[in-house]
């Protein structure tokens, strides 16, 4: 069995994931090397005298799995879905220019309604959040309280927070945009 080199990160401390380019691992038959080309030590572990963890993975085949997350959307919601948000993108420039006049404007006004209804739940997200925030920190003030209850978005304001910090999901989104028939009502029953 030939030797496979695979460089392998190490941690200098809690918080640096950085990589060590002078840190080598390799694994044959009998164990692992790891070799630190720097200082010129290496280390040998063999399979059968190695921690647990390694002997249960390698020769007890007891190894725990990465769990996958099954995709949210099936191809059909997934092209419709990334054509709401990224418009004629989505599209090779071939495509585009074989395309129907029409069909390309009915895209855009699909895109351009659905960047003004993801701006606008990003504000409601966001405004949530700032008027959980500042209850928490003044439960008395009166001025905060009368902010609370101005509800409401504005156009004009852009929200550059990307919707993964918001904690906004892709099926909450193609919810609001079912909401807002960007996306058709039996969105979630295609097949």
């Amino acid at each position: 069995m030939g030797l496979v080199e695979i460089p392998a990160p190490i941690f200098l401390n809690k918080t640096q994931n950085q990589m060590n380019p002078n840190k080598t691992v390799s694994a044959n038959s009998k164990g692992i090397t790891i070799s630190f080309g720097d200082v010129n030590k290496h280390q040998f572990i063999y399979y059968n005298n190695s921690n647990n963890a390694v002997k249960k993975i390698q020769i007890d085949g007891k190894a725990k799995y990465q769990q996958f997350e099954r995709p949210e959307f099936n191809k059909i919601q997934k092209q419709l879905y990334t054509q709401a948000l990224h418009g004629l993108k989505t599209f090779k420039h071939e495509e585009v220019m074989q395309m129907d006049p029409q069909k390309i404007k009915e895209i855009e006004n699909v895109h351009l309604r659905a960047k003004h209804i993801i701006n606008d739940f990003k504000q409601e997200v966001s405004n949530k959040k700032v008027d959980s925030f500042l209850s928490m920190l003044f439960p008395n003030s009166p001025v905060v309280k009368q902010m609370l209850c101005i509800k409401g978005t504005d156009p004009f304001i852009k929200v550059p927070t990307s919707l993964r910090d918001l904690k906004i999901t892709p099926s909450m989104l193609a919810k609001k945009l079912v909401e807002y028939k960007v996306l058709p009502e039996n969105f979630f029953n295609l097949v």
